[in-house]
C-alpha cells in the first residue's frame, strides 16, 4: 500500500516538493495544467492505495479486540477512527483530482480553494489518526507481559509517532515556511515518520502472526485440533485428551443453570 501510494504521489502527481500555500491562483493553476494528465493518473493511483490501507488497519486493530474482554472500548475506538480516518484520507485525493479536472477552465481561485481543502483534510484532520494510535499503544501497554506479542517499546514509539503528527494541527496559522501544508515539520516530518513506524509496525504484525499461529498450534497438539486456530502440522504430536467436562451436552436454559423452578 505504502509503496504504490508513494509512486502515485511522486512519480505521476510529483507532490515533491508539494505547491506552497503562498502560491499565487494563477500559479497554481499553471502548475496543474502543466502535468494534467499525469496528476490525474497519480491521483487515481492513490486512491486505489488508499482503499488497501483499510485492511492494514483492521488486521492491526485484531490484535488490539483480543486484549479486551467485556468492553472492546480500544476497538471501537480504532473502528471508528480508522473509517473517520480512511474516510478522509480518500477525500483528500478527490479534492486534489477535482482541482486538477477543470484546471484552466475555471476561475484559478476556485481551483486554489479546492486544492486547500485538499490539504487540510489530509493534515488538519490529524486527531482521529492521533485517537487510534493512542488507543494501539494503550492496547498494548494494558495487555499483561505474558499474553503480549506486541513488545511495550512499540507503544511508546507509538505514542510519540502521534505526538510528531500533531505538527499538521498548525498549518491553519502559516502560508509560508516550516509549518505551511508544504513545510517540512508540519508535513514532511509528520509524513516521512508515519511510513517508518507503519514499516515497523507491519513487522512487528507479522511477527505477532507467526508467534500466534505457534501457540495456536500448539494448543491444538495438545487439546485438539479444535481448540487451535490452525490444524495440528506433520510435526506437531498430536495427544488427545477425554475430558468429561468438555463432552458437548444438550443446552441447559438460563432458569436452570440459575436453579430457579421453571413450573
Amino acid at each position: 500500500m505504502s509503496v504504490v501510494y508513494i509512486v502515485g504521489w511522486v512519480v505521476f502527481a510529483r507532490l515533491i516538493p508539494a505547491p506552497s500555500p503562498g502560491w499565487s491562483a494563477q500559479r497554481l493553476t499553471d502548475w496543474l495544467v502543466g502535468h494534467q494528465i499525469q496528476f490525474l493518473i497519480g491521483c487515481a493511483i492513490m486512491i486505489g492505495a488508499a482503499g488497501l490501507w483499510g485492511m492494514w488497519c483492521a488486521a492491526l486493530s485484531v490484535w488490539t479486540y483480543k486484549t479486551e474482554s467485556r468492553f472492546p472500548v480500544l476497538f471501537a475506538t480504532q473502528v471508528i477512527s480508522v473509517a473517520a480516518g480512511l474516510t478522509f484520507f480518500i477525500f483528500d485525493t478527490l479534492f486534489w483530482t477535482v482541482a486538477a479536472f477543470r484546471a484552466g477552465q475555471r476561475s484559478p481561485e476556485i481551483t486554489q480553494a479546492i486544492w486547500d481543502v485538499g490539504w487540510f483534510g489530509f493534515l488538519f484532520t490529524i486527531t482521529v489518526y492521533i485517537a487510534w494510535a493512542v488507543s494501539i499503544a494503550l492496547g498494548i501497554l494494558w495487555n499483561p507481559p505474558e499474553h503480549q506479542l506486541f513488545p511495550r517499546w512499540s507503544a511508546f514509539l507509538t505514542i510519540g509517532s502521534a505526538l510528531c503528527w500533531s505538527a499538521g494541527l498548525l498549518i491553519v496559522f502559516f502560508k509560508q515556511g516550516q509549518f505551511a501544508y508544504n513545510g517540512g515539520l508540519a508535513m514532511w516530518l509528520p509524513l516521512g515518520e508515519f511510513f517508518v513506524w507503519l514499516a515497523i509496525m507491519t513487522v512487528l504484525g507479522l511477527r505477532a502472526i507467526s508467534r500466534q499461529e505457534q501457540i495456536s498450534r500448539h494448543e491444538a497438539s495438545q487439546r485438539g485440533a479444535q481448540y487451535g486456530v490452525y490444524e495440528p502440522g506433520k510435526r506437531d504430536i498430536f495427544h488427545p485428551i477425554e475430558d468429561s467436562a468438555l463432552i458437548e451436552r444438550p443446552p441447559e436454559s438460563v432458569a436452570q443453570l440459575a436453579g430457579q423452578d421453571t413450573r
